[in-house]
């Protein structure tokens, strides 16, 4: 399993921020040309770059809603397996598969929304 080392964070920094900016201006973002930039960036393929995801919720908040944004829409047909304790920890439910997860979810990217617009202060 990879991790989001300090080193790898640092080569990484400023796709971040260009797809955070992109995120909160435009409340989405184009997953697949992000992963093909850490894909290059970090010279890894698509099964390094989930792990790497999981540690950067956990390690740099500031990133959060970048990861789980790319968790929860990078795979047409839903999240993959890998993701779904990460997204249900982070909307705080039990487990992805949940009654009450579909609700969560859309309560967590309204909160999201707003905090985009200005119209709340970031958790």
């Amino acid at each position: 399993m990879y991790t989001l080392t300090n080193r790898r964070f640092q080569q990484a920094e400023g796709i971040f921020e260009k797809y955070q900016d992109v995120l909160f201006k435009n409340l989405k973002y184009d997953t697949g040309d992000f992963e093909r930039e850490l894909k290059n960036c970090w010279d890894v393929g698509y099964q390094e770059i989930k792990s790497i995801l999981i540690d950067l919720v956990k390690k740099h908040p500031k990133f959060r809603y970048l990861a789980l944004y790319y968790m929860q829409f990078q795979n047409p047909s839903g999240p993959i397996s890998e993701f779904l304790e990460t997204l249900a920890e982070q909307y705080g439910v039990e487990y992805y598969r949940s009654d009450e997860c579909k609700t969560k979810q859309e309560e967590f990217w309204e909160s999201f929304k707003k905090i985009a617009k200005g119209e709340l202060g970031e958790e």
